[in-house]
């Protein structure tokens, strides 16, 4: 049997294994592609299968459009021993697919008179593995689509991958890091140049406005935002409405970006005005545990030592955070591994991307909030945001 997402030793594997794939990556087959199938033979499988949205891009390296859009449409990869890997479209994207996929191999069914699971059971069959052990998306994929491979491919065996991927995909390559850091300064400096036109009057839609403007002229599209204010700012997932800000207020905005296909999760907490004592005192408490934690932040350290000193400090000056988790991976996904909470066993190690988020909500009152997004390192951390819009203090505006 594979290794779960919980093992350390299955993490610390895995990074070892970098350097190793990169070697390997140069006799023409993609990191990531490489990476995959690593860990599917180390899982003991013959054949890897995505059909979800976040692990075909992933693998294939660009989104098909209609995959975002059409649930009725079917987008698939497949890896199988050592060198088999297409990528099956629907026939209306073929031609993007073969321009921008990683795999060499494209196939194409017509919706209107193809079964895609059909053309998925005739390429498992063609690589050999119709008696294999089969590792496939079981939490993602119809059931309509499983009854008809399980009929073609009786004498396989199929088990869900959703720990597979996600333990390839918790260690970042430079790339990705590169490209997370882009997303993340983008999103940063939306926000502080909104903060600094906020008024008392204006409503959260027209907060959010400025937001969509900027992130848009960013060079972000698919992106999510949030902005509360007042008793808004107390409801941890907000909306955005026609709510006036007022003086006294907290303000949570939130950006969920996206940059080729990677994300990003800041949120920043303001107060129109100068904030109470109570506002202060409780937010001096977030932040004292964020930094302790950050204290903690290198290879080696379980992340549920991290979420555990966080939970200490904050009940020590009686605040019980609001979440059961201090942060989580972020990548392809806003939420991803690892999860900083204490049931994961999961340890650091370098290129693991993640966020803190210090939350604190005071329901039909107000809430505080703040997230940034970090990287582990050889000998540490590094902030990928933080850096521009500091929050270690509420921010000030209005």
């Amino acid at each position: 049997m594979g290794k779960a997402i919980g093992s350390a030793e299955s993490v610390l594997s895995l990074a070892r294994d970098s350097t190793a794939v990169r070697a390997v990556s140069a006799q023409g087959e993609h990191e990531t592609l490489r990476r995959l199938r690593n860990a599917m033979k180390e899982g003991g499988y013959d054949a890897l299968v995505a059909l979800s949205q976040d692990n075909v891009t992933y693998a294939a390296g660009f989104l098909v459009p209609s995959h975002l859009t059409n649930r009725f449409r079917r987008t698939i990869v497949i890896l199988a021993g050592d060198t088999f890997a297409t990528q099956i479209v629907v026939n209306v994207e073929e031609l993007q697919a073969r321009a921008r996929s990683r795999f060499k191999d494209i196939r194409t069914y017509n919706q209107f008179v193809d079964d895609p699971a059909n053309v998925l059971a005739d390429a498992l069959i063609e690589a050999g593995v119709e008696k294999g052990r089969i590792a496939i998306e079981l939490d993602f994929m119809p059931a309509k689509d499983f009854i008809q491979l399980r009929k073609r491919l009786h004498l396989a065996t199929f088990e869900g991958c959703a720990d597979l991927f996600f333990r390839v995909r918790m260690i970042k390559s430079d790339e990705e890091v590169s490209t997370l850091r882009r997303v993340g300064t983008l999103s940063e400096r939306v926000i502080h140049d909104v903060l600094k036109k906020i008024r008392v009057g204006m409503t959260e839609i027209d907060v959010a406005r400025q937001l969509v403007d900027q992130m848009i002229a960013g060079g972000s599209s698919n992106f999510k935002y949030r902005v509360g204010s007042g008793v808004n700012s107390s409801i941890t997932n907000c909306g955005t409405t026609s709510k006036k800000i007022e003086a006294g207020d907290l303000i949570r905005i939130e950006i969920l970006g996206d940059l080729d296909n990677y994300r990003s999760n800041v949120t920043r907490t303001a107060v129109v005005g100068k904030p109470s004592d109570r506002q202060r005192s409780i937010w001096a408490v977030l932040i004292r545990a964020r930094e302790v934690c950050k204290t903690m932040l290198k290879p080696g350290i379980a992340v549920a030592d991290v979420y555990r000193a966080y939970v200490r400090i904050c009940q020590e000056n009686n605040i019980d955070p609001t979440l059961k988790f201090l942060g989580h991976g972020i990548g392809q996904t806003i939420h991803e591994e690892p999860y900083l909470t204490e049931t994961k066993d999961i340890i650091f190690v370098p290129n693991i991307t993640f966020t803190m988020e210090p939350l604190y909500m005071i329901p039909g009152e107000m809430g505080f909030h703040v997230e940034d997004m970090y990287v582990i390192t050889k000998d540490g951390f590094d902030a990928i945001t933080g850096n521009i819009c500091s929050n270690d203090e509420l921010i000030q505006v209005g």
